[in-house]
């Protein structure tokens, strides 16, 4: 009997302490949109995005030498 209540314990802390984690992992693991770097044609997400700027229109750069190639071709037209 003393057995089948450590175990009901043990399982109870189990499940409160996975509830707990749980929700960490599944935060981590939600995927977030992704950008294609106009220039080099790599897909950045936003918080690792070099943002620019043109016309009201905002584009994403894996690098800050994409954006200022970006530039230059956008100056030469």
């Amino acid at each position: 009997m003393r057995f089948l209540i450590l175990a009901l314990v043990g399982y109870l802390v189990y499940r409160l302490v996975r509830s707990k984690v749980a929700p960490e992992i599944e935060k981590e693991s939600t995927a977030t949109e992704t950008y294609q770097d106009p220039v080099c044609g790599v897909y950045v997400s936003e918080a690792d995005a070099v943002v620019g700027t043109l016309e009201g229109k905002r584009h994403h750069f894996c690098s800050l030498g994409c954006l200022q190639q970006f530039e230059k071709i956008q100056h030469k037209r």
